[in-house]
């Protein structure tokens, strides 16, 4: 049983690796893996110091990536510092989901995307210094939210595809592996 659990644990981190690679392909705003990595790798990698570890070491490594090969600057300033602290709340998040139905999954998927929403655009208004249309005040943090709107489809529906995509390819793969154990 020991030599499944880790072997399913290294299909789980290859998928997260995997989805990492993916961000690298050109795709709109905001439809990313990222998010999807985090909540796949709190729900099924067992080993919680793995679980947090690779979703974000993948991200950092792609992040690497931009910001040595590309265009796309990979670091942006003090608040992709709070995005990945939204992206450990995720992780946490998928600890909490212990049974991998489509429904919690998709319910979970939307709960991370409004969690990044809420969370990352509090760090933009923080990290703004103050400046219009980012002001310190009760204007500034709701102008925060209502221009992050736009970006807010293509993350939850970045977020659903990913999910699905690794949810469901790790399903496959545990089904195709649990029959062909048997024979």
């Amino acid at each position: 049983m020991k030599k499944q659990v880790s072997k399913l644990t290294m299909i789980a981190v290859g998928l997260v690796l995997a989805a990492a690679l993916s961000r690298l392909l050109p795709h709109p705003f905001n439809f990313s893996p990222v998010a999807a990595m985090a909540l796949f790798g709190g729900a099924v990698i067992s080993n919680r110091k793995l679980a947090f570890m690779f979703p974000l070491a993948a991200l950092f490594l792609s992040d690497l990536f931009f910001q040595l090969f590309t265009n796309v600057p990979g670091f942006y300033g003090w608040s992709q510092l709070i995005n990945y602290g939204a992206f450990l709340l995720i992780v946490l998040l998928g600890t909490r989901l212990h049974n991998l139905k489509v429904m919690n999954v998709a319910l979970a998927s939307l709960a991370a995307s409004f969690l990044f929403f809420l969370v990352s655009n509090f760090g933009v208004w923080v990290v703004a210094g103050g400046v219009a249309p980012y002001t310190h005040d009760a204007a500034g943090i709701w102008n925060t939210y209502v221009l992050a709107i736009p970006f807010l489809g293509n993350t939850v529906i970045g977020d659903l595809v990913y999910c699905g995509i690794l949810f469901g390819g790790y399903a496959l793969i545990r089904r195709f592996a649990m029959r062909h154990s048997m024979a």
